[in-house]
């Protein structure tokens, strides 16, 4: 039937398919309209990043006839974040830092204008507090 063959059709070249990783760290593997192993991962000069299993990406064709991972669907920035236009969130399992106005990134030297927070804590109530337990107040 025709559109049986329609349905799960390989990417043309330049053509992008979404998929979800299936294996994450040494190999990156992508489920398209099969398995694709190996795949190269792309990102913005100065970023590296390691998609996670289960993850929604975004596969293009790459050198050769090796497709290559360019990007993942957006979320999991923390609502409260509230990403606008000249914004930047960054997020891991780890880790998530927003850069909104009033903070700069240059180098290897964060500027945050405004209160900055630690687990919901303001910055210096928490250096306050642990400043109090070190000197047993």
């Amino acid at each position: 039937m025709w559109l049986s063959g329609q349905q799960k059709r390989p990417a043309d070249e330049g053509e992008g398919q979404t998929g979800i990783v299936t294996m994450s760290g040494g190999e990156t593997a992508v489920l398209l309209d099969r398995e694709r192993r190996g795949l190269d991962i792309y990102s913005p000069g100065g970023y590296t990043w390691t998609p996670r299993v289960g993850q929604r990406v975004l596969v293009i064709q790459g050198r050769g006839e090796i497709p290559c991972v360019v990007g993942a669907l957006q979320g999991g920035v923390p609502d409260r974040v509230g990403i606008q236009a000249k914004s930047l969130a960054l997020s891991g399992q780890a880790v998530s830092v927003a850069a909104q106005r009033g903070a700069t990134v240059s180098g290897s030297q964060v500027n945050l204008n405004g209160q900055v927070y630690v687990n919901g804590e303001k910055l210096e109530d928490l250096i306050r507090r642990i400043v109090a337990s070190m000197l047993g107040g």
